[in-house]
């Protein structure tokens, strides 16, 4: 059975407590949470011991594990490449680590992780030298996702085109680029988590990707958009085929997280109708069950 969640880099935004938030996703109809993970590398938490890096990812395991919640998937950092700066490289890498401890520590069976981006690495130019320094990266992380007994979920991403302007594809925008990540890294240790809003930004079906990723898919970010940008609209605001993305869910078998990363909504309602921000958690968590009922 596909299990429901959200980002609490956008639920936590909702001007409540932590706890408070776990409760209203529980009572809303949610499994549990991709915890954000997202912090600048500048972070306390991305320079302490493991103890106390447990004991800062204890307190919401037990708030949501109060509530019957659980941490279904993390994100990692966002930016892994040390472009002009070499000697950040081992610091921001350190922070990738930092973050599967996290996971591991909250329960979470994935972190996601974006690959690493080069300036070369555009549209259909860089494939080569992206593949090589992400090789390094992710052969890098292996050993602590090995310890910490966590998979990195690869998500696949876009980038803008320094000409255009245009938002185009790069690393792992396209499936089988993705899929080639994950075969070389091994399937034991690494998986897939599709960004839909990433795919159709780059040109991509999210439901032809669903089907070539297969049994790798292990995460996901649902959002909407319009086909140009970044939305992270709710499902039906924007352009994607829903129903076709729940069917491919259920044809192959995927039984992870159908994970919200299309909160914004009711985070600017937050901000003025705290009450309507919280029936709205009811609405996305009912648009969920309806997608994924999809056979």
């Amino acid at each position: 059975m596909i299990k429901i969640s959200g980002s609490t880099g956008f639920s936590l935004g909702l001007g409540l407590e932590p706890g408070e938030v776990y409760a209203e996703l529980k009572k809303a109809g949610y499994d549990g949470i991709d915890y954000c993970l997202m912090g600048a590398y500048t972070s306390e938490m991305w320079h302490i011991p493991d103890t106390e890096l447990k004991k800062m990812m204890d307190k919401p395991r037990e708030l949501l594990e109060g509530v019957g919640l659980k941490v279904l998937q993390t994100h990692s950092p966002m930016d892994a490449y040390w472009q002009k700066a070499p000697e950040t490289k081992f610091s921001r890498w350190n922070a990738q680590v930092q973050a599967i401890k996290a996971a591991s520590f909250l329960g979470s069976p994935y972190v996601v992780i974006h690959p690493i981006i080069p300036p070369e690495r555009i549209g259909k130019q860089g494939k080569e030298i992206a593949k090589e320094i992400n090789m390094e990266f992710f052969s890098y992380l292996r050993p602590y996702l090995e310890e910490y007994n966590v998979m990195a979920a690869i998500e696949n991403v876009f980038c803008q085109h320094p000409i255009t302007q245009c938002l185009t594809e790069t690393t792992c925008s396209k499936a089988d680029e993705l899929c080639d990540y994950i075969d070389t890294l091994g399937n034991d240790r690494f998986c897939a988590c599709l960004d839909v809003g990433h795919a159709v930004l780059t040109r991509q079906d999210p439901v032809e990707m669903i089907y070539a990723l297969g049994h790798r898919l292990r995460a996901t970010h649902m959002h909407d958009n319009d086909y140009i940008h970044d939305c992270h609209y709710m499902p039906g605001l924007g352009k994607l085929d829903w129903w076709s993305i729940g069917k491919a869910l259920n044809d192959i078998g995927y039984k992870d997280s159908f994970n919200y990363e299309a909160d914004i909504s009711y985070v600017e309602l937050g901000r003025f109708q705290p009450k309507l921000s919280r029936y709205f958690l009811q609405v996305y968590a009912n648009i969920a069950k309806a997608i994924i009922s999809v056979k």
